[in-house]
């Protein structure tokens, strides 16, 4: 039976260990996590992966995935989240495209399904599109990737297919290939509508109205900004508010609504800047600096682009140094800088060309020709002129293919080769009786434009509402909560407050106690020393009274009585001598008096006040006049008082029993503290051999019997004092 339990015991803990180390992660919140807080992301998977497997077989993987506690599919997760991280722009890795590349040989060793095999595609294509900037085999692996996915999808193959669909649009778009740039983009939101996720709604939408941005269709570019702003959250993601106003921001430089462009731009680089993303704060200063461009402020246009240009080049940017590059070579053609303006535009080219980037060269080449026309230097204006024109042919873009074909016409021209500049002039006529595109009616895109508008700032009111109904509803609960506290904290504080006025009580009640005898409750020994610390400078006299014959009543006749004997006398003391006297045990006294008194004359005093008072016993009374010193600077304890009464009342018991008899001592005037510090007995000995301190008694001083000292057994102090 133990080993049964034993065998049970072993296997819960392996099962509890396995799920310690288990991976969980839900595909849209990972994908929520991956676009909005990367580096976290990052971090969460290194810490998981802390080194990068080597396997070349499936089971190899088995056996890593075994050591690590998790499964292969954990594993896989893991591998390819590190491969998009190592290919998304907030990677600051220099070794990232050599780590991506390792990373996706390895996953497409052991794909061995649908989702695996498209995973690996999509990656691929990834890759080839930011290292080697090959948009066409790009899209080929996209779509290919796109085709791995069987038609009925669980969570995890809608959220890639989400993914898949966005960057072939995006793609496209970059191709200024518009028809197959909107079927991919709506697709990526139908994705998004089947997985009902906010979020996910929120970034197709906001992709779309960058689409209609680019398209120059501005009213339903704000269309779908305003439902892209009525699913996201703000708060809750950021980077997608920073995308949104950064758009923004484009669509009303375009719209020559400057206050709205730069409300929107410094807003997203607010945010930008305060999640550490700097690819994009270099962006918002380009759309800036476009914004002062539209407006005909070229000097602050280059001091953004060259803002721009430096985070680019921190971060190695190299085709957003390109695109600045080429922005500034516009700027310094507009203020007539044309040196620095070809300057740039070449170091653009050159960029552009190395990273085979010709949706940006084509741009580069015709402002080039334009620069090059301007400066009438027609044979270079007609090699960038025709540059453009083959680029715009082969990507079909007919209004770029024109206005190449418009400036080498021009070029040949002036060259004298009339016949060639003929042909392309047909050329042109024939590209512009093509063009089927028809001009919109202003004033309806006017009126489209301002309906979009008021939708945009509607959801931007209704996000605004919300939030602040959230923060209502927040404030409503901290305040019930505060209340709750208060109250707790109210009666808690009553609580205390009336334990504390309850053991005060007690503390004023056992302090009074603790200086009152027991037994007679009179002021005892702890009275004195309290009395003295307050009103030692009040006393004059004390004396310790010993009923010696009294001191074993209290066994004799037992304590009620005892204590009722010496009351009686505490009472006729007190009423005849008028002090206040201390019980320090039963036969034992100490008198205070606040005036000098003689001791014969006191001790006189005590037998008549006693006599009827169960006088019958023999007095003994040690008696000091204070102060015991005369510098007032020095100053004696109340203990020390009491020692040296307890001495003289010693020597006076020692005297015999024949008559009353009283010890007192007087230092001499030069006697310093140190004779009255411990051992007490034994300095003040010292001093009375020494001569310091005088002792009288009514007695004779040879019969007193001094304590002993084992330091001064042999030394007979009262032949000393003789």
């Amino acid at each position: 039976m133990r080993s049964l339990f034993t065998l049970f015991f072993i296997i819960l803990s392996f099962t509890l260990c396995q799920s310690a180390f288990a991976i969980s992660r839900d595909p849209v919140t990972t994908e929520r996590e991956f676009r909005e807080f990367p580096n976290k992301l990052r971090q969460s998977v290194n810490k998981n992966l802390p080194i990068i497997p080597e396997f070349t077989n499936e089971n190899e993987l088995r056996q890593f995935a075994a050591q690590k506690g998790v499964s292969v599919a954990e594993i896989k997760q893991e591998l390819r989240l590190l491969a998009r991280l190592s290919l998304d722009l907030s990677s600051k890795d220099n070794a990232r495209y050599i780590t991506a590349r390792k990373v996706i040989e390895q996953l497409d060793l052991v794909a061995k399904n649908a989702f695996d095999s498209s995973y690996v595609l999509m990656l691929n294509g990834r890759y080839i599109g930011k290292n080697k900037q090959d948009f066409h085999t790009a899209i080929e692996l996209y779509q290919q990737a796109a085709n791995e996915l069987p038609a009925t999808r669980n969570r995890d193959e809608q959220v890639l297919l989400f993914t898949i669909y966005e960057h072939l649009g995006v793609l496209h778009m970059m191709l200024r290939q518009k028809d197959p740039a909107l079927q991919y983009l709506m697709s990526s939101r139908n994705v998004a509508l089947e997985l009902a996720d906010p979020y996910m709604r929120a970034h197709a939408e906001s992709v779309l109205g960058k689409y209609y941005y680019k398209q120059s269709q501005f009213g339903k570019s704000l269309s779908h900004y305003s439902e892209a702003i009525k699913h996201t959250k703000a708060e809750d993601n950021p980077t997608q508010d920073a995308h949104i106003q950064l758009q923004l921001a484009r669509v009303y430089r375009e719209l020559k609504s400057w206050d709205d462009a730069i409300l929107y731009a410094t807003g997203a680089s607010d945010i930008y800047q305060r999640l550490g993303k700097e690819t994009y704060v270099s962006s918002t200063m380009t759309v800036m600096a476009m914004i002062y461009a539209e407006q005909g402020q070229w000097y602050k246009t280059i001091d953004y682009y060259l803002n721009a240009q430096q985070i680019d080049a921190k971060l190695g940017n190299y085709i957003g140094q390109a695109l600045n590059f080429h922005n500034l070579g516009e700027a310094y053609y507009k203020i007539e800088d044309t040196k620095n303006a070809v300057s740039h535009l070449l170091r653009a080219s050159e960029i552009f060309e190395s990273r085979n980037s010709n949706h940006y060269l084509v741009y580069n080449h015709l402002l080039l020709a334009q620069v090059y026309s301007s400066l009438s230097e027609w044979e270079l204006a007609l090699k960038y002129a025709n540059s453009a024109a083959n680029i715009a042919d082969d990507m079909k873009l007919s209004d770029e293919h024109i206005e190449a074909l418009n400036y080498s016409a021009m070029a040949l021209e002036q060259l004298g080769d009339f016949k060639t500049a003929y042909q392309h002039i047909k050329l042109i006529s024939t590209l512009q009786a093509k063009d089927t595109h028809v001009a919109n009616d202003e004033d309806q895109a006017k009126t489209l434009f301002q309906l979009q508008k008021i939708k945009l700032e509607q959801s931007q009111t209704k996000t605004d509402l919300q939030k602040t109904k959230d923060e209502l509803s927040n404030s409503q609960l901290v305040l019930i909560l505060s209340l709750l506290i208060l109250s707790l904290m109210t009666m808690l504080s009553l609580y205390l407050w009336r334990i504390k006025k309850t053991l005060r009580a007690q503390s004023v009640e056992q302090e009074k106690n603790s200086l009152l005898d027991p037994l007679t409750q009179t002021a005892n020994h702890a009275a004195f020393i309290r009395d003295f610390n307050y009103y030692g400078n009040t006393f004059k006299t004390l004396a310790l009274i010993s009923l010696t014959d009294q001191l074993n009543s209290d066994l004799a006749q037992g304590y009620e009585c005892n204590t009722k004997m010496n009351k009686q006398q505490l009472t006729a003391l007190s009423n005849d001598l008028g002090c206040i006297i201390y019980f320090i045990r039963p036969g034992i006294f100490l008198l205070n008096f606040d005036i000098n008194v003689n001791p014969e004359t006191l001790l006189n005093n005590v037998r008549n006040s006693l006599r009827d008072n169960y006088g019958d016993t023999s007095l003994h009374m040690g008696l000091v006049s204070l102060p015991l010193l005369t510098n007032p600077a020095l100053k004696l304890s109340a203990e020390q008082h009491f020692g040296v009464l307890q001495m003289m009342l010693s020597a006076a018991v020692t005297l015999g029993s024949v008559q009353d008899y009283y010890v007192t001592l007087k230092p001499l005037k030069f006697a310093s503290s140190g004779i009255f510090v411990p051992p007490l007995y034994l300095n003040i000995e010292k001093s009375i051999i020494r001569g310091i301190i005088k002792i009288e008694t009514n007695g004779h001083k040879s019969d007193i019997v001094w304590p002993r000292w084992k330091s001064h057994k042999n030394v007979n102090l009262s032949t000393e004092l003789d």
